[in-house]
């Protein structure tokens, strides 16, 4: 926003004007969930790039050896992690040490952010896409107040439930692992599953043993709370991963007419079919109804991708507010977009809790999100007084 008030940026109105093919204009092409990310004062200035998917990636090949089945609510999920956890299944048969590693539900990184792609998915569901888009506008303080927005403590709370307090569930050192360790642990069979997005089966091509993994993207489980539609089923939402990521102009530039040339041309319906065939999955933010797949070229991974993509209501964080663009707070994790994986996970992860949880002092969520609603509200007026 800054460069395109300071006339850095192309103005790409007549762009989004223009036909791609057979009639359609390119702002018809874009997907109308990626428009809003697009527009500042009126006018585009950018074109979203990715419609990204992410969640909880697994092993399909393990789980078709051990008979597991994917889950659809949180409540078979969480049966799920306590099967493979009371499995002791060793990554390595043939060790037999006895304390041979044995295959844990997760592995995970706290250096990275991918919980997020999870416990995102279920704030809408209990939210509504509506409800979240009000969440991002940022119009007053109360927005961060559980006591009447509680869907987000609510979502973290489940994924706590889930992995904070089943430490052991987790590979060990998971928090302290860098999240390429960590990624390198999944496919080499040390844990079923990983939270991660549309990349990650390009990203570690080059390690991939079919003889370990066949991965392939989980639509996210339900929790019991979801929203449902008018058949009474629960509505699948997706986050929209990296739905900031945008294509620019330079106004400067000495080639703008052929940019928008070739923007024109990576928007036809052969062209996302192609760039998705050879991305394994990754999808352009734009429409695809047109678009018909060859099945043959795409592997597991890339289908289960393009399943969340199509068959799932997205949704994005991208804002407008100006409290964001200034960086005074953040939309999803106020107010400095700090997390609270680690910290939570490290404070059920030992000995004292694990032997005996029943009396362990639990860690208090309302408090948590309470606590930053406090002081957003606190500085609030000040935040608000710095922008005029």
């Amino acid at each position: 926003e800054k460069p395109a008030l300071q006339g850095y940026l192309e103005n790409l109105d007549d762009l989004y004007e223009m036909e791609v093919e057979n009639g359609v204009k390119f702002k018809d092409r874009v997907s109308k969930d990626f428009l809003d990310t697009a527009k500042f004062n009126d006018s585009y200035y950018k074109v979203p790039w990715t419609n990204g998917a992410g969640g909880i990636i697994y092993n399909a090949k393990m789980f078709r050896e051990n008979g597991w089945e994917v889950p659809k609510t949180y409540e078979e999920l969480v049966e799920l992690c306590d099967l493979i956890y009371a499995s002791n299944i060793k990554v390595n048969p043939n060790d037999i040490k006895p304390n041979a590693p044995t295959v844990k539900p997760f592995v995970w990184s706290s250096e990275i952010y991918y919980w997020d792609y999870l416990v995102f998915d279920w704030w809408a569901q209990l939210a509504g896409i509506d409800k979240i888009n009000q969440h991002k506008k940022l119009e007053t303080a109360e927005v961060f107040n559980p006591a009447v927005n509680p869907e987000s403590m609510q979502a973290f709370e489940a994924w706590a439930n889930l992995v904070a307090k089943r430490p052991q569930q987790s590979m060990e050192d998971s928090v302290g692992k860098q999240y390429m360790a960590a990624q390198m642990d999944f496919i080499n069979g040390y844990a079923a599953m990983i939270p991660n997005a549309q990349w990650l089966e390009m990203e570690m091509y080059s390690n991939l043993d079919p003889e370990k993994i066949e991965m392939a993207l989980m639509p996210t489980p339900f929790l019991a709370n979801a929203k449902k539609d008018s058949n009474g089923k629960p509505i699948r939402v997706n986050y929209a991963v990296g739905a900031g990521d945008s294509i620019i102009i330079p106004a400067f530039s000495q080639n703008k007419a052929l940019a928008k040339k070739f923007l024109l041309f990576m928007a036809r319906n052969d062209n996302l079919r192609l760039f998705t065939e050879k991305t394994n999955g990754v999808m352009l933010a734009m429409d695809y109804s047109g678009v018909e797949f060859d099945e043959e070229n795409l592997t597991l991974f890339a289908k289960t991708v393009l399943d969340v993509n199509k068959n799932s209501k997205k949704f994005n964080f991208y804002t407008q507010s100006l409290l964001v663009l200034e960086g005074k707070v953040a939309v999803e994790w106020a107010p400095e977009g700090l997390q609270h994986y680690g910290d939570y996970f490290n404070y059920y992860n030992n000995s004292r809790y694990i032997t005996d949880p029943d009396n362990y002092p639990e860690k208090n969520v309302f408090d948590t999100f309470n606590s930053t609603y406090q002081v957003v509200k606190n500085n609030w007026e000040r935040w608000q007084s710095e922008l005029r």
